[in-house]
């Protein structure tokens, strides 16, 4: 890890200071630090979709269009409830509880492969505190096909990389549950992510989500369906490309646009304090619409959800506007854009680092 220590600005401190005190009294006399009525109905609507689709699958009366547009839902509202219960549950604000978090941590991500337990330890440890901080952000090394910050070494097939990223981007699932997830696992070089967690610990519960993930998206299918394995194997490929197209749409631009900053630390310092860094490297989306955030979990309101963590997602909606003034009394950026403009900005960007 390269990044420790934010700069202690006293400026950008007084203003976070002014900040959440603004929310605070916002949503005094609320129970924000866990899941409300909005958040449980919006998370089991999703989960009735995904299984009521997936054992639709099992019927004999159903055509090979009818399995694949069924198996499509079924990946597609498994992707959501990830968004809707998972991420709340790895900040542990679904629940008071902890162990209850863990719990539905890893039931939320049953549908989508990429383990939940690393994928959280990498979301908060590192994610979380050093966004688009290269050797900090585990989320933005070692990209072998695309150049998405300046601090990654240019090479000529960059140059068309606006152009083929989208087929990147269907594979991008696929490649997390058969690659990535591996090597965060067994590689000693994130180590540091791992602390604190034994590793009898990790292996077994990553062996055991993936027994549950396989069971559930292949192996029940390829033994009770009728139809050949071939067709199956095809339609789970597909789907998880559509479904790895969709999660990519509504996220990659939060943290990747035109206008994003990649501090490089002098030594271990970066230039900002904590919360100014996480406005300067976030994009919010379609902020204030309800169907973004019953769509996306809140992160569509990426600057709250790294300002404010603690908070669970469904009370975003009413920190966004405080977020917005106060950046704007102090100066400071807030970068927000319809799911459109995001995109836009986002291909802009690649085009941009795939100059030398």
């Amino acid at each position: 890890m390269k990044a420790k220590y934010f700069s202690k600005s006293k400026e950008e401190q007084e203003f976070f200071y002014e900040l959440k005190n603004r929310v605070k009294s916002k949503l005094e006399g609320k129970k924000v630090n866990f899941g409300d009525f909005k958040f449980w109905t919006k998370g089991l609507f999703w989960t009735f979709i995904c299984y009521s689709s997936y054992s639709f699958l099992f019927l004999k009366s159903i055509n090979k269009i009818e399995f694949w547009l069924l198996f499509v839902v079924f990946q597609l509202s498994g992707l959501l409830i990830g968004f809707s219960f998972g991420h709340d549950a790895s900040h542990n604000t679904a629940f008071k509880n902890k162990k209850l978090n863990s719990i539905l941590h890893f039931f939320s991500f049953m549908t989508i492969g990429i383990d939940p337990l690393l994928w959280g330890l990498r979301h908060i440890r590192s994610h979380h505190l050093y966004a688009n901080v290269e050797g900090s952000d585990v989320d933005i090394d070692k990209n072998p096909f695309l150049r998405l910050s300046p601090t990654h070494k240019w090479q000529p097939k960059h140059k068309f990389q606006a152009y083929y990223s989208p087929i990147v981007y269907m594979f991008t699932l696929l490649h997390s549950i058969f690659m990535s997830d591996w090597v965060y696992l067994f590689s000693k070089e994130y180590d540091w992510m791992k602390t604190g967690i034994s590793k009898l610990e990790l292996y077994f519960r990553f062996m055991l989500y993936k027994l549950f993930y396989f069971s559930i998206v292949l192996v029940l299918p390829l033994i009770y369906i009728d139809f050949s394995s071939g067709f199956i194997l095809l339609t789970y490929f597909t789907a998880s490309a559509l479904t790895s197209l969709i999660f990519i749409i509504m996220l990659v631009g939060t943290h990747f646009f035109d206008g994003a900053e990649y501090p490089e630390p002098e030594g271990e310092f970066l230039e900002h304090t904590w919360a100014v860094h996480q406005l300067s490297t976030s994009c919010d989306w379609n902020a204030n619409d309800k169907w973004a955030q019953f769509l996306s979990g809140g992160s569509n309101c990426h600057a709250a959800h790294h300002l404010f963590p603690n908070i669970c997602h469904t009370n975003y909606s009413e920190i966004n506007e405080i977020i917005h003034r106060t950046t704007t009394e102090y100066n400071f950026p807030y970068h927000h854009k319809t799911l459109f403009q995001m995109m836009v900005s986002h291909f802009k960007h690649l085009n941009k680092m795939g100059k030398f």
